[in-house]
């Protein structure tokens, strides 16, 4: 993984970002394609779960670089705050406006399937990327690893800070998000599996934002003070599930993991209400998302191992699946959270 500086913010700046939220008005990386250039006149767009987050913000830088490398252009937008619904109205957008492929990060792989079919219908190519929606029509989704290796880390990582013993909580996202629900299960078989002295009290407890996510929290170590740690599966429950353990004066006795970027977690990984995060480089996915775009554009096929400009390594393809993978998941702490800028 790619190594950068990080200039951390305050705990409660790091949670008002999320909290304020951002407009959904389309930003673009737009390069005009070279004269013979393959790609030439292209353009492709992301939807994102909920824009302006630090995760969402590194997933547009990488994807920006890519767009240049391959002379296209690369628009991303999505809600302000978690809501599926506009999800469909941004994708919806970018189809009437004659984008060549979209890609999104669907809230709700049932609600956003009939819009993905229409969009395919009209001519406008469709991946998904970050989450999947495995029952539509889309042509391939460009995982950040796989499903049980990210569960299983996530399962890991609170154990070793609870003491492989005790009562833990999940925070998630929407009940219905399939990726969030696959990473969850895939925790919970690692417990079953490694860590029997480990039980999971409260059932999963869903939110659709920071603030909910602080809530939930605050209830969790209410009705179970013997509480060893907490699961914040989405980014934007990290900062509500770790300012909430620090609101309760509970840093050191309520452990915290979660998917959240580095930057998100940052104040709350250096004052110890979190012991880690679980993630992979937003950037390199924003750039094997593009890639990818490109690829169904171009109607060029996968290989089972792929190489991208700009990228190093190789990218496993699953034609079984359709899913090109990024990598391995990633583990940030305090120790080295501050070298990444996503």
């Amino acid at each position: 993984m790619k190594k950068r500086i990080l200039a951390p913010g305050s705990a409660i700046a790091a949670v008002a970002l999320v909290l304020a939220g951002c407009s959904s008005t389309p930003s673009s990386s737009a390069v005009n394609g070279k004269s013979g250039s393959a790609s030439g006149g292209v353009r492709v767009a992301f939807v994102s779960q909920v824009e302006g987050i630090p995760y969402f913000n590194g997933f547009h830088a990488g994807a920006s670089k890519e767009a240049a490398k391959l002379g296209i252009t690369y628009t991303q937008s999505g809600p302000s705050t978690s809501d599926a619904t506009q999800q469909v109205q941004i994708l919806n957008n970018f189809v009437s406006q004659g984008y060549n492929a979209v890609s999104i990060s669907p809230l709700d792989p049932t609600s956003i399937n009939n819009a993905i079919a229409k969009a395919q219908a009209a001519g406008t190519k469709v991946i998904t990327a970050d989450a999947d929606a495995p029952k539509s029509s889309r042509s391939v989704f460009v995982s950040q690893a796989t499903d049980m290796a990210l569960g299983a880390t996530v399962m890991d990582e609170l154990a070793k800070a609870a003491g492989n013993s005790g009562q833990y909580a999940i925070v998630s996202g929407g009940a219905n998000v399939a990726t969030f629900n696959n990473w969850i299960a895939a925790a919970k078989s690692e417990a079953a599996s490694k860590f029997s002295n480990m039980t999971l009290v409260g059932g999963i407890r869903y939110t659709e934002n920071t603030a909910d996510a602080l809530t939930q929290a605050q209830n969790l170590m209410t009705a179970f003070p013997d509480l060893k740690g907490i699961i914040a599966v989405p980014s934007f429950a990290v900062p509500g599930v770790a300012q909430a353990v620090t609101n309760a004066g509970k840093i050191g006795k309520v452990a915290v993991t979660g998917f959240g970027s580095p930057q998100t977690a940052g104040p709350f990984l250096k004052s110890g209400a979190m012991t880690s995060t679980v993630l992979w480089n937003v950037d390199d996915l924003g750039a094997l998302t593009v890639w990818a775009m490109d690829q169904v554009v171009r109607g060029k096929p996968f290989e089972t191992e792929n190489t991208v400009p700009g990228l190093a390594g190789q990218y496993s393809y699953d034609a079984s699946t359709n899913t090109l993978l990024l990598g391995r998941p990633s583990v940030f702490t305090k120790d080295n959270y501050a070298k990444y800028n996503f």
